[in-house]
């Protein structure tokens, strides 16, 4: 038995009966004015709903973008695990299903249906975990899933590490302005154990990715960086080099953001990380459309008006090597 459940959709999702209310006409033309003058005051203000923006190093394994899966949709940071035809919401799916089962049973812990919003059917999902880190001052969630089952049409989140950038006090940003990075390997042949830390990262499949929700474009990009940002990356967890689900061994250090229109634009700074190569991202340029690229081994993108940032770095010698980064101001200025 390999762990296939070939369960319908319609089976599994939690459906609330649907609250009837009885509008008469005054009603229906005082909303549908309400409604009118709201989306006036948007277009008047200039307001608009960007779609998340980020980046991969191999689509075939995760792709980004706005969230619409039929189960886990709703038009924010998603990724589209394995080839899916649809995006996942990362915060309302994997991040959200995790911490309900930890908060119900420990770190650990089985995902289950009924942490995800299905029916409680006894079926294990996942094994997650979830864990935080910092680094010179900045903040961040992490959570690692671990398939067991595959269910049919349902995400499949094989070996999955999320990273987020959180605020001063740890508290990952909110939807709307979530910055997310980290990594994917496809679900370990035959039938997983429900105990294992092994995300199954030493696949030639495994792929490091990065999103966020509020992203800087040519439309927003500041007119001057001077900044200092707090990262992390995130290679490997689940081995050796990258520690365990629950304490993730970090790549850490400073980045330094230096942009002003038509001038000298560049980021410079190191990651590092106990017995693995470094991150160097001398000759790192910022562009003007709120990217930053280095050839085709580093690139990434500032969120939420350049005050955090999120990459991937490819420079190594194999996709084990890959390392998915993101971090949060810490000091300088930025002019809007």
């Amino acid at each position: 038995m390999e762990g296939q459940f070939l369960i319908p959709v319609f089976l599994l999702v939690f459906r609330k009966k649907q609250a009837v209310f009885n509008l008469n006409q005054e009603d229906m033309k005082m909303k549908k004015s309400t409604l009118a003058l709201a989306v006036m005051a948007m277009v008047g203000s200039g307001a608009a709903l960007a779609a998340p923006l980020g980046g991969t190093s191999n689509s075939a394994g995760v792709a980004v973008g706005a969230s619409n899966h039929s189960l886990f949709g709703g038009g924010n940071s998603g990724v589209a695990l394995d080839g899916a035809g649809s995006y996942i919401d990362l915060a309302g799916g994997p991040i959200k299903g995790s911490n309900t089962a930890i908060a119900a049973r420990g770190d650990g812990t089985i995902m289950r249906p009924a942490d995800i919003g299905m029916l409680p059917l006894p079926i294990n999902i996942a094994q997650v975990w979830n864990a935080t880190g910092s680094s010179n001052g900045a903040n961040f969630a992490i959570n690692s899933i671990r398939q067991i089952t595959q269910i049919s049409l349902a995400p499949q989140f094989g070996g999955l590490v999320i990273g987020q950038v959180a605020n001063a006090s740890g508290t990952p940003l909110a939807v709307g302005s979530g910055v997310y990075f980290g990594e994917w390997a496809p679900r370990a042949a035959g039938t997983p154990p429900n105990n294992s830390t092994d995300l199954n990262m030493g696949s030639a499949s495994r792929t490091v990715w990065y999103v966020g929700d509020n992203a800087v474009t040519n439309t927003n990009m500041p007119t001057a960086i001077n900044a200092t940002y707090g990262v992390v990356g995130i290679n490997g967890v689940g081995t050796a080099a990258g520690g365990t689900p629950d304490n993730p061994n970090l790549y850490k250090g400073t980045l330094t953001a230096s942009y002003s229109a038509g001038g000298s634009n560049s980021i410079s700074g190191t990651l590092t990380r106990s017995g693995s190569s470094d991150v160097d991202f001398a000759g790192t340029t910022i562009l003007s459309n709120g990217r930053f690229t280095r050839g085709s081994d580093i690139e990434g993108r500032f969120y939420n008006g350049a005050q955090a940032l999120a990459g991937i770095h490819k420079g190594g010698t194999g996709v084990s090597d890959d390392v998915a980064f993101g971090g949060s101001k810490i000091s300088g200025t930025i002019t809007p």
